[in-house]
């Protein structure tokens, strides 16, 4: 019976129809069952990514997956926090930029709430980087909230707060390896189980960005910008995130609210496009030593002008200021006056 239930919503996608809320949280029933046939799911999936996924489907997708999370009990600090991340999948081998941004912006005293797993297909992730700092990727709920309280900041590790991504994952894998994108490869990013009320979102695939823009504020988010790098005289055509690089398309609500999606260069900014290669980072080692040079205010000028674009528009976005310009000159003041570098000797020496 359960069967044939997801092999009727499958033809249903096949039929280029779209799901309604019940048809979406009957298919996840289905998807994250332990005993349910891979091939089905497996069927399932393709049919919805081959179909392409619409802007419905998605925010339902976020809602019901939100309702099956764990809890972290953070609701106190969730109205004022931010998220910083992307989707992933560019393979551009770039420096762990929006981990390096949401230290400078709880640096600032804004509560940051960064959901996120272990890269797959980077050298070196974010959570990778936030556990060589001391950082530790699964602790006690008690101790998440006592590192808001101190520091503003938590690291929310997906696979203790999502328990029904388990089941699915062999299936995702299996699809993964012949090439195919499925919504479980953006849906991570948009499912932070704290629900923080600002976002910064960085999407791989720019059909997208509108697409998952109006799900998370068809979800409850206050504010978010949604971001596509496009990357010029490269062989990366773009990547999960604003850059200092060539061209960025953004849609936004909130604070910085576009009618559709945009295009920004640059230039916004006040700075000169720069190589990608700038952007460039390495195995954990390589991006350790990039991070300390940043942190004393040196590094390549493409990385720190992509670092200041990605802060200006993370702190307007929350309301910490009013222009991408005075974004500028506090993320400046703070990286400058070694904030961010204390910030991240306190984060350290906190869950030692």
């Amino acid at each position: 019976m359960e069967l044939n239930e997801l092999s009727s919503l499958t033809n249903h996608l096949r039929e280029k129809s779209d799901l309604d809320r019940n048809h979406v949280r009957t298919a996840i029933d289905l998807l994250i069952q332990e005993d349910g046939d891979a091939n089905a799911k497996a069927d399932f999936l393709v049919a919805l990514a081959e179909k392409g996924e619409s802007q419905q489907e998605i925010t339902h997708f976020v809602s019901c997956f939100r309702e099956l999370a764990r809890d972290p009990g953070l609701e106190d600090f969730a109205p004022r926090a931010i998220d910083l991340c992307g989707t992933g999948g560019d393979k551009a081998g770039s420096f762990n930029v929006s981990t390096f941004v949401s230290f400078v912006i709880a640096s600032a005293g804004i509560p940051v709430i960064k959901h996120g797993n272990r890269s797959i297909s980077s050298k070196c992730g974010s959570a990778d980087l936030l556990e060589a700092i001391g950082i530790p990727l699964d602790p006690e709920l008690s101790r998440i909230k006592e590192g808001l309280k101190e520091l503003d900041f938590a690291f929310l590790f997906a696979p203790s707060f999502h328990p029904a991504f388990k089941h699915i994952a062999p299936v995702r894998k299996e699809l993964a390896s012949r090439g195919i994108i499925t919504i479980f490869n953006r849906l991570g990013p948009m499912i932070n189980p704290a629900q923080p009320a600002f976002q910064v979102l960085g999407v791989y695939d720019p059909r997208y960005i509108e697409k998952m823009g109006q799900a998370l504020k068809g979800n409850g988010l206050t504010g978010a910008l949604i971001a596509h790098g496009k990357i010029q005289g490269s062989e990366t055509p773009g990547v999960d995130e604003l850059t200092a690089c060539g061209e960025n398309l953004v849609f936004g609500f909130g604070q910085i609210s576009t009618d559709q999606v945009e295009s920004w260069s640059p230039e916004k900014w006040g700075m000169p496009t720069h190589p990608f290669e700038h952007l460039e980072g390495g195995d954990l080692e390589r991006n350790l030593e990039i991070m300390k040079s940043l942190l004393d205010g040196e590094g390549p000028l493409g990385l720190r002008a992509t670092i200041a674009m990605n802060a200006s528009v993370a702190f307007q976005t929350c309301g910490k200021t009013k222009s991408l310009e005075e974004g500028l000159e506090l993320t400046q003041t703070l990286i400058s006056e070694g904030k961010v570098k204390e910030w991240v000797n306190k984060a350290s020496s906190f869950f030692a």
